[in-house]
């Protein structure tokens, strides 16, 4: 009897289908052999089968090394990271001794076979083209080419490289005009339904992976939202001839210019129109302009785009108990995909426990995906005169109330909601809009529509008509009552039972008469509510009863949750939209990105889509408020910056400076003298003495230092660049803001040797670079400092770019 053993480290998505069809490989060989007379004839037929993935893991990795060193033939895909780097090297030395097939996207490896080149070409072909048939022959193939058996194989079989597809469908559709003929004929309570796409890879359809797609697929249709699901080998290839993720979202999603969909469910992390030329084994995917020719097809198509989330290499359980969710799986699964615009990073599949190669979906991660892409596509299609908004001020704890309701980095809040509320009314919104801002937080101040915890009663709040809703114990604990028993655990034993009771020094919060108190102010339909306290409570605050913002530990309160819970059920708002950066709800407790039905976020923001208008210069916190709270961010442009420019002390220190230089250049030591002592009385009198450190230095032998130290402090004064008052939504600078903004941003070369003041620097024969490093050197052409001639640089700038401006 001859026994064969293949080890292989292989991707994890064949996997699954390799040790299938290895193992009915063996079963045919142990059948075969029943029947034998020669038992030399006989094949033992043994696959030991690892990912990519798996041996990042130390003791999974040795385990491998040694299966790799026992076996017959040993067929690698080579893979990336420091866990392959150190596999390669050693299998290297076990391929001296050992048959070894080594291929990978990166065509340099395989060189590094041990087999003839034809082997190694044609393995990869059936890998390629994939599927259970293929992968069996090619394991048939690898055997009599190698050690010589006597297996029957079929040449490798083609499979599609894309397709639609349906779980109750008997095969695929080659296009989109048979896939809708079966699915009219039936599904025909869908006809006249909304409608979204699904994306995912061919990869799954051939292994028969599908488990999570079609949970997707039956759970959408249960909320009577008809689908297309398509599969696609995601890059286009030149060589294989498919056609590419976002050729097959022309073709199939779009017809004579307008979308057949109403949203796209894109399960793919690669960019969607990534191609590999053929020419050698880099793909486009590594330059920019693929995102942004992305995004492109993506605005054809015009409709959200949603990217759940697979934890491709844990389990439910480990992905439960593990307080960052996801892990390593935040690169490649989510920061990628952001690039092309796409929002709701809900995880809804997890590896199976089982079979490593297997996803498996999470039945109510898929129903709240499902619910929130539905309440997505209703507020689209919805008329504008029935939608309902509520928008979300931020109120940082443990300040000033009139002082923080509202705060946002570089926004007037205020003000840009009231444009927007009077824009939504000219659009058609049924909403009563505020006069401006000032209106709108004198309104929320005079009726005390906040949740304030310490120095305004909550009977006052009452009387004075800040309360939206008085919201029952009744009430909330039928909504209360369906989250999770750990949830209500943590919230009861930090805040009392429902509506909240007096725990220690902390008295319930924001509850009247055993209710509580939803506060905010209604303009039709559309709500402005101040963000509830994420924890404070008590006339106290001595750092006991204060919880404050960031406690990565600290369940909101009952009013907190209520107030959500009232939006999103009692007002029915189609959308929320937190205002200005940043608010709190992205921070409460939870899994740090694919969060589960227990993390506060989630709870929080229930099924109701959610905008953010969020500072751009934030990216990394406005990174959490997307994937933590589900949010859609609004960018909003900077406030325009200006110089600070001198103020009336640091004007004279100038202009003795100046003096000095003039009498150091005519040599004229009476007047240097006289100046020395006239400028040291005025560094001290604009009280530029400690910033330069004069008391370190003696004003007499070291003058000279004294001048270029007070230079430097004057040219950082007067270059720094300060806020001109705070951005309104919408709003583009006008006439000399609009230049000072324009000239903020081209002042400076930002690593690229390209700006503004650098090109009238050269146009002046000046060396910027040495201006910038010693802006107190006296430039005698000029009769003025670097730093002076820095400042002349922007005043030209500025009059040349308002030229511009004017033609």
């Amino acid at each position: 009897m001859k026994s064969i053993k293949i080890a292989s480290i292989m991707w994890a998505s064949k996997n699954t289908t390799l040790k299938e069809v290895g193992k009915e490989l063996k079963e045919e060989c142990i059948n075969l052999d029943k029947g034998s007379i020669n038992l030399d004839e006989c094949i033992n037929l043994e696959l030991d089968v690892y990912s990519t993935k798996e041996i990042e893991d130390d003791k999974i990795r040795e385990r491998c090394i040694r299966s790799l060193e026992n076996s017959s033939i040993n067929l690698i895909y080579g893979g990336v990271g420091d866990a392959w780097i150190e596999v390669q090297s050693r299998i290297e030395e076990i391929a001296k001794n050992i048959p070894t097939i080594i291929l990978g996207h990166d065509t340099g490896l395989w060189s590094l076979s041990t087999v003839k080149s034809k082997i190694v070409v044609d393995v990869n072909a059936y890998i390629v083209m994939d599927g259970k048939e293929n992968l069996k022959n090619m394991l048939k193939y690898i055997c009599n080419e190698i050690l010589n058996t006597n297996f029957e194989v079929e040449v490798v079989k083609d499979v599609p490289w894309e397709g639609l597809y349906h779980p109750d469908a008997k095969a695929h559709f080659s296009n989109i005009d048979e896939y809708l003929k079966w699915y009219e004929k039936n599904k025909p309570e869908l006809k006249d339904k909304p409608r979204i796409g699904l994306l995912s890879y061919r990869s799954y359809w051939v292994s028969n992976n599908m488990d999570v797609e079609n949970t997707i697929v039956k759970e959408f249709e249960k909320q009577s939202v008809g689908i297309i699901p398509i599969f696609s080998y995601s890059i286009k290839d030149t060589e294989l001839g498919n056609k590419g993720s976002g050729e097959l979202v022309e073709e199939w999603l779009i017809t004579d210019g307008k979308s057949r969909i109403d949203g796209l469910i894109n399960l793919q992390s690669f960019f969607l129109s990534g191609t590999k030329s053929g020419k050698d084994d880099k793909t486009d995917i590594r330059e920019g302009k693929i995102a942004k020719s992305g995004v492109e097809i993506l605005k054809k198509l015009n409709v959200p785009v949603f990217h759940p989330l697979i934890a491709y290499y844990k389990t439910e359980e480990e992905w439960r108990k593990d307080m960052h969710g996801l892990g390593a799986n935040v690169g490649w699964s989510i920061a990628m995909p952001e690039f092309e615009g796409v929002i709701e990073p809900v995880i809804i599949g997890t590896q199976s426990k089982e079979d490593n190669g297997k996803y498996v979906p999470i039945d109510e991660r898929i129903e709240k995906v499902a619910k929130r892409i539905k309440n997505w596509i209703e507020l689209r299609n919805k008329p504008v005169e029935k939608r309902k908004v509520a928008f979300i001020f931020n109120n940082n704890p443990c300040a000033s109330v009139e002082a923080t309701v509202g705060g946002g980095a570089k926004l007037d809040t205020l003000e840009s909601v009231a444009r927007i509320m009077h824009k939504m009314k000219e659009c058609g919104y049924n909403v009563n809009p505020p006069e401006n801002g000032k209106e709108m937080i004198e309104t929320i101040m005079d009726r005390k529509a906040i949740s304030e915890f310490r120095w305004t009663p909550v009977d006052e709040i009452v009387k004075k008509g800040g309360a939206l809703k008085l919201v029952t114990k009744e009430e909330y604990e039928e909504w209360f009552n369906t989250l999770k028993p750990e949830v209500r655990e943590r919230i009861c034993g930090t805040w009392g039972n429902p509506p909240g009771e007096h725990m220690g020094d902390m008295p319930a919060a924001m509850v009247y008469e055993n209710k509580i108190v939803v506060t905010g102010v209604k303009y039709g339909n559309a709500v402005v509510c101040v963000q509830p306290k994420r924890g404070c409570a008590g006339a106290r605050c001595d750092g006991v009863v204060c919880k404050i913002l960031h406690d990565p530990d600290l369940p909101p309160p009952h009013q907190y949750m209520a107030t959500y819970r009232y939006l999103e059920y009692d007002f029915k708002t189609d959308v929320i939209v937190h205002v200005g950066t940043h608010g709190n709800l992205e921070f409460l407790p939870g899994k740090s990105v694919g969060l589960s039905e227990s993390c506060m976020p989630d709870v929080g923001i229930g099924n109701i889509p959610h905008l953010y208008i969020y500072n751009s210069d934030n990216p990394a916190e406005g990174t959490i408020a997307k994937r933590r709270s589900y949010a859609t961010l609004v960018d909003h442009m900077q406030t325009v910056m200006t110089e600070s420019g001198l103020y009336e002390e640091l004007e004279e220190v100038e202009r003795n400076l100046a003096e000095y230089n003039q009498a150091k250049v005519l040599n004229n030591k009476a007047k240097m003298h006289a100046v020395q002592h006239i400028l040291i009385e005025n560094i001290k009198k604009a009280q530029l003495d400690k910033e330069i450190k004069l008391d370190e230095l003696d004003a007499h032998k070291s003058f000279d230092e004294i001048a270029e130290r007070t230079h430097n402090a004057l040219t950082r004064i007067r270059n720094t660049q300060i806020d001109d008052g705070m951005h309104i939504f919408g709003e583009i600078p006008a006439k000399e803001r609009r230049v000072e903004f324009i000239n903020g941003i081209m002042r400076y070369d930002y690593k690229e040797n390209v700006s503004m003041r650098r090109c009238i620097f050269e146009m002046m024969g000046l060396n910027y670079d040495e201006a910038m490093e010693k802006p107190a050197k006296y430039i005698g052409d000029f009769g003025k400092t670097y730093g002076e001639l820095l400042d002349d640089a922007d005043k030209y700038s500025k009059h040349f770019i308002d030229e511009i401006l004017k033609i």
